[in-house]
C-alpha cells in the first residue's frame, strides 16, 4: 500500500464529524510516519517520534556548510554551495555520522576521552583488533601461467 493510501485510510478511520483542523492533524501525522519511519517501533507510546539521524544529519551539514560556505562559489546556474549541502546532508544522513562531545559523554555517565580521542578502553580494543589483523595468515599466494594472484613476493 502507498503512502497516500495509508494517509488516505488514517482519514478514514477519524470517527464522527471530525474538523478541518482534525483531519489536517491526522493526515499530517501519517504521512509523517509513513515516510519517516523510526529506527525502533515506539508508535505503541502514542505520540510522534522525532527521527534523530535526520535531525542531527541537518545540524551537522549547517555546521559545516557555515564553516565552508563562503569558500564554495556560485557560478551563473551552478549553484557550488545548495549542490554541496545537498550532497553532505545524503552522506551524513545515509552514514548516520553524529558527533558526541565531551559534554555528551559526560551527561550520558561516560568517561572522559584521552588525547587521541578515546577512552583507553576504547584504544586497547583497537590495538587487539590491529594486532589481530596483523597476525592473521596472509592467503596462498597462487601462481597460473605467468599470472600471479595474491601479494606478489620478492
Amino acid at each position: 500500500m502507498d503512502i497516500v493510501a495509508k494517509v488516505a485510510a488514517d482519514i478514514a478511520e477519524i470517527p464522527g464529524n471530525p474538523s478541518v483542523h482534525e483531519i489536517a492533524r491526522v493526515a499530517i501525522e501519517a504521512y509523517q510516519r509513513e515516510l519517516w519511519r523510526p529506527a525502533f517501533d515506539i508508535s505503541s507510546r502514542g505520540g510522534m517520534v522525532p527521527e534523530l539521524r535526520r535531525n542531527r544529519a541537518t545540524q551537522l551539514t549547517a555546521h559545516i556548510m557555515c564553516l565552508i560556505g563562503e569558500y564554495l562559489c556560485d557560478h551563473g546556474e551552478n549553484r557550488g554551495s545548495r549542490k554541496a549541502s545537498a550532497v553532505l546532508f545524503e552522506a551524513l544522513y545515509e552514514s548516520g555520522a553524529d558527533i558526541i562531545t565531551d559534554a555528551d559523554r559526560t551527561t550520558a555517565g561516560l568517561r572522559p576521552r584521552g588525547p587521541y580521542g578515546v577512552t583507553a578502553e576504547e584504544l586497547r580494543i583497537m590495538e587487539a583488533k590491529r594486532m589481530e589483523a596483523m597476525l592473521r595468515p596472509m592467503p596462498p599466494i597462487v601462481i597460473t601461467a605467468g599470472i600471479t594472484a595474491g601479494p606478489v613476493l620478492k
